[in-house]
């Protein structure tokens, strides 16, 4: 299995990108910045995405995507995502007013993407990996993902406040090679991580309590205006399983 980080920024500034993975070069999660990470042949070759949740960090080039692929594809790309997320972006993004509905063009037979409603807890079996979506604790519905091949596995919480299922489906996932969390807010902006549902260095520490795997934790959706604060506190946390998730970084497994 391969996985690029194309993106995991919790803000858009220049050399952070929003959050975007690709694993073997056929499947997305998220879509934050497809078409910033990728050439063009790099974003035909993609055939299904995996959606965490309706806001617009995770999202936003779905458009650009969308028109990059006209006339480049002959099977639509599936757009997986659960029911409420579908129905945000079909009625604030692919609603013809902001962007054309690709859903249904250039026909409803032959369209350029299509939406599949995904069940959490719910494994699906494409591109030769196995995906399993899991509910997390955010201001909207959102799942994190579970990624497995025959040999490998990571683990993407998306965003989340404190939640607990996706921690007890690491613990018992065999040849966890990578779990991949957030944390969005310094210290000091406690207040606004409970009102937004994300975390601090403080609330991932006691969080990740819960993680029994002696595996690397990526940390991911740091605000680049705080990083320089934000670094020290999650080193602060004691964590050795700790990593900072580099844009552009790469894993084999």
């Amino acid at each position: 299995m391969e996985l690029r980080i194309l993106g995991c920024s919790g803000g858009e500034a220049e050399g952070h990108r929003l959050t975007g993975l690709l694993v073997d070069g056929v499947l997305a999660i998220d879509a934050g910045c497809l078409t910033q990470a990728l050439t063009l042949p790099e974003q035909v070759g993609i055939r299904q995405i995996f959606i965490s949740h309706s806001h617009l960090d995770h999202i936003c080039t779905l458009p650009f995507f969308t028109k990059n692929l006209f006339g480049h594809i002959q099977v639509p790309v599936e757009i997986h995502a659960l029911p409420e997320t579908l129905d945000a972006l079909r009625r604030h993004l692919f609603n013809d007013e902001l962007w054309p509905d690709f859903s249904v063009i250039p026909s409803p037979d032959h369209p350029i993407i299509r939406f599949t409603e995904i069940v959490p807890g719910r494994t699906y079996t494409l591109e030769g990996l196995r995906v399993t979506p899991i509910p997390v604790n955010h201001l909207v519905p959102c799942v994190g993902y579970l990624v497995e091949d025959d040999h490998s596995a990571f683990l993407f919480s998306s965003d989340t406040a404190e939640t607990e299922q996706i921690y007890e489906v690491a613990n018992r996932t065999p040849n966890l090679r990578l779990f991949i969390t957030e944390a969005s807010f310094p210290n000091e902006q406690t207040w606004l991580a409970d009102a937004s549902k994300h975390l601090t260095p403080e609330k991932l520490g006691r969080e990740l309590q819960k993680l029994k795997a002696q595996v690397p934790v990526g940390i991911y959706h740091l605000t680049p205006g705080d990083r320089s604060i934000m670094l020290p506190q999650l080193n602060a946390v004691g964590d050795a399983r700790i990593r900072i998730l580099g844009q552009d970084a790469v894993f084999q497994w």
